[in-house]
């Protein structure tokens, strides 16, 4: 795929491995993603890297190599991929739905029996993820989808091993980062844990569990998570059982997703 490489696009027709593509889904800095299908049929969701950093291959490779590990009903399997290739892909199962940001935005907050079934779905794909011996650390709105059947949890960029040693963890999205996530300290399934309850209180209430996040800067939105400074105000009652213990600043107050 030369010309991608040249371009930083990929034109419809277009062939990675047995797939071919139809048409862009989602474009950032690092890659694109795109619609594509077998000569069978089916379709996924084609993410490729666009770059000739060795570290950004290096890590791309991971991503696949942790992605390739999950399994289960409420997450996005891997079909396939070759991160080697001169643009590295990975073919991703197609999930024709919206995100819960998306259907937040659009039709505004969650009334109980939707919350306690959202939070079902999410729970078994983190029950699924852990059991594979990852930590997501970006769980939020954005990425987990709605199809009718339940929630499916994507996005496996900056997921951790729990083998892996490292010093400092990458962040995740702030406004639904667990306090020692924010610390930079090592993140467990526990880290996930509060990350479901930021993204549950945010469907019910349509904002994150820090206190002013509208006015604060990235800085001191990062000094609130990392004090753990939530503000759960505005939760309905009927879900405060469901969402509040996943907010415990202790990781070991928090529940497990099972």
């Amino acid at each position: 795929m030369q010309g991608a490489q040249d371009t930083g696009a990929v034109r419809p027709g277009e062939r990675f491995g047995r797939f071919t593509v139809l048409a862009e889904l989602a474009a950032g800095g690092m890659g694109r993603v795109y619609l594509a299908r077998t000569d069978g049929g089916r379709t996924v969701a084609l993410k490729t890297l666009l770059t000739d950093s060795e570290d950004d291959r290096r890590r791309f490779a991971r991503e696949v190599a942790l992605a390739q590990r999950v399994r289960g009903v409420y997450t996005a399997s891997i079909v396939a991929a070759d991160p080697a290739a001169a643009v590295p892909w990975m073919a991703q199962e197609y999930v024709p739905a919206p995100s819960l940001k998306e259907l937040l935005d659009g039709c505004g907050t969650l009334g109980p029996d939707a919350l306690h079934w959202v939070a079902a779905g999410i729970a078994e794909a983190l029950v699924s993820l852990h059991e594979a011996g990852l930590v997501h650390r970006d769980v939020k709105p954005s990425n987990v989808l709605l199809p009718i059947e339940g929630p499916r949890l994507i996005d496996f960029g900056i997921s951790q091993a729990h083998d892996v040693t490292r010093t400092q963890t990458a962040l995740g999205t702030v406004a639904f980062a667990a306090p020692e996530q924010a610390r930079g300290e090592p993140t467990t399934s526990a880290s996930d844990v509060f990350s479901l309850g930021a993204t549950l209180f945010c469907l019910a209430t349509g904002r994150p569990p820090y206190a002013r996040i509208a006015t604060a800067s990235a800085m001191e939105l990062l000094v609130r998570a990392a004090r753990g400074e939530t503000d759960v105000t505005g939760l309905p009652g009927e879900v405060a059982g469901l969402v509040l213990p996943c907010l415990a600043t202790d990781p070991a107050e928090r529940p497990t997703p099972a």
